[in-house]
């Protein structure tokens, strides 16, 4: 082989290379760094956001916040999960899954909201320590998505300061309503510590 033409051939297997890695991650853009792939497997993505369905969606008619878990109103949360999404997700060292999820919200301003907020997970995918730490107002579904980096990435600094204040995009908690943490649900009557 020739100088000149081992150089060509150089140039077209770069060329190749580079063509290549492009069509790649035209047809298989990465994953961002905290989609819910990274840390929880797909076969398992399903029951875990039905079994957060069951606390933040809305219950079966007749329920509490201590009968919403019997097991005999499963399907109604599972069939209610399917308008729900995992946004962002990650999980920190110390085990505390965090999620920024897109749901359903009926409302002449919007159809969408997204709730953040926080758990543990034993080894059958039961929440243990669930909470909702905010929930934004009903937005549009490509602003929500827009903002969600921001706001993720404030609550899993522990750095919300300057977004609950903001009621253009944070509906709850505000000065009247908080999230209970025993009982699972956003109420008036939550004292702060």
């Amino acid at each position: 082989m020739t100088k000149k033409s081992a150089k060509q051939f150089s140039v077209v297997i770069i060329t190749i290379v580079v063509v290549s890695s492009v069509l790649y991650l035209i047809l298989f853009p990465p994953i961002h760094k905290y989609h819910v792939d990274r840390f929880i497997p797909a076969k398992d993505q399903d029951t875990l956001l039905t079994n957060i369905v069951t606390y933040m969606g809305v219950k079966p008619r007749n329920t509490n916040y201590e009968t919403r878990l019997d097991p005999a109103y499963r399907s109604f949360y599972v069939k209610q999960a399917k308008e729900y999404r995992f946004f962002r997700y990650y999980i920190d060292d110390l085990g505390s899954h965090y999620f920024y999820i897109i749901r359903p919200a009926r409302h002449a301003l919007g159809n969408r909201r997204a709730i953040g907020g926080s758990y543990k997970l034993d080894e059958d995918l039961k929440l243990l320590n669930y909470e909702e730490i905010f929930v934004t107002q009903v937005l549009d579904e490509d602003f929500l998505e827009e903002i969600a980096d921001d706001l993720f990435l404030a609550m899993i600094n522990n750095d919300l300061n300057e977004y609950l204040d903001n009621r253009m995009i944070i509906e709850w908690p505000d000065s009247r309503l908080r999230y209970d943490r025993e009982k699972k649900e956003w109420r008036y009557d939550v004292t702060t510590e």
